[in-house]
């Protein structure tokens, strides 16, 4: 399994001379996506939890609404076969999909979210859950520990228990895993709360309302329209999550957190 998720590369270290070293490095794995026997598209994903990145992905993507959707999902050689059970309903939403460049860098679904309700939950998570939770998805990121080159999003109870954490290469791919999760899993996303180190921009939101998971909080930053979208659909969206102890790398030096904090954006109600 490790030899799909990463691969061990020789390398030149400069420390006051020269040394031969190897270190790990994460492997980017092209999974390429067939609709009822059509060519969909080809991703770059982490070689690990690929039925839930499929099933996450599209829906995020909006070409599902939920898992009943789905016939099957088989996936081999780097090659995943899904059959829906209505291609004619597929087949008119992706003709109707708006695609557009986002700030990951690929291509995404864009919604103005006419297709999703408004988040209504009576879930309320405390600040301390959410503090313990992103320790919790540090402590958890197996392959991070080993390579240092992935994102991670986890799903918790509010209580900070977790119900699914998952790596990859790409912070997006690592939101429609623990979706894709919860999906498979029948988990109610609306008594839940999502835990990520990646910017919270807007395609990033977008599937987090499709979810109708009620709180995101990010160890990083946030993007206005991510903010504006939070707003509409009724997402609490929290950024720069720094529980004490935590490490900062800045240009020029590395800086420890000293005292705990995070920036509520949107709906604040619901941290207490």
């Amino acid at each position: 399994m490790e030899d799909r998720i990463f691969t061990n590369i020789e390398f030149t270290r400069l420390n006051g001379g020269t040394t031969i070293d190897t270190e790990s490095v994460i492997k980017e794995t092209g999974l390429t996506i067939f609709i009822n026997e059509k060519h969909y598209t080809t991703v770059m994903i982490s070689a690990m939890m690929e039925r839930e990145f499929i099933t996450g992905y599209l829906f995020g993507q909006g070409l599902i609404d939920s898992i009943e959707e789905l016939e099957s999902v088989n996936i081999e050689n780097n090659m995943a076969r899904v059959t829906v059970k209505d291609i004619h309903k597929i087949s008119k939403r992706i003709r109707k999909t708006d695609y557009r460049i986002v700030s990951g860098g690929g291509l995404s679904a864009f919604s103005n979210g006419a297709d999703f309700p408004r988040i209504h939950t009576q879930t309320k998570i405390g600040k301390k859950m959410v503090f313990t939770a992103m320790n919790t998805l540090f402590e958890k990121a197996e392959i991070y520990k080993v390579t240092e080159g992935t994102h991670a999003a986890g799903l918790f109870t509010p209580e900070a228990t977790p119900i699914c954490i998952a790596e990859d290469i790409g912070r997006h791919n690592t939101l429609d895993k623990v979706i894709g999760y919860a999906l498979m899993n029948n988990v109610d996303c609306g008594k839940t709360f999502l835990v990520s180190t990646g910017r919270m921009a807007s395609e990033m939101v977008v599937k987090i309302c499709r979810a109708r998971i009620p709180v995101a909080a990010t160890k990083t930053a946030v993007t206005s329209n991510g903010l504006d979208i939070g707003r509409k659909y009724g997402l609490t969206i929290i950024g720069f999550v720094r529980d004490t102890g935590t490490r900062i790398h800045t240009d020029m030096e590395v800086r420890i957190i000293t005292e705990p904090g995070m920036k509520i954006y949107t709906n604040a109600e619901r941290i207490i």
